[in-house]
């Protein structure tokens, strides 16, 4: 199941870079590990943070797949028509209010 739109746009801020300043030479003589620095904005460590929650997500929920199909196999599983309705028409009027 991919979710598509459900987050609307976030705007980060733009990625700053710094550079160590001096020469190549006088870098290479203080370490040999590289001295720049990615510096990323609080909007997108939350992009990521909610990007890495989806992915741990299971698209498919097997134990409430299997619960439903014993129930459709016991003729148990009855669809209340007007509870059906009703979540049909909150979903229409929710996408149409978004766009």
């Amino acid at each position: 199941m991919k979710l598509t739109g459900v987050f609307p746009p976030i705007k980060t801020e733009k990625v700053q870079v710094r550079k160590s300043e001096g020469s190549a030479v006088a870098r290479a003589e203080k370490s040999a590990v590289p001295t720049d620095r990615v510096v990323l904005s609080a909007g997108s460590l939350e992009v990521q943070k909610a990007k890495d929650i989806l992915e741990q997500t299971p698209e498919v929920r097997a134990d409430r797949v299997q619960a439903l199909k014993e129930e459709i196999a016991r003729g148990g599983y009855k669809v209340d028509p007007f509870r059906l309705a009703d979540k049909m028409m909150s979903s229409l009027l929710s996408e149409t209010l978004v766009e």
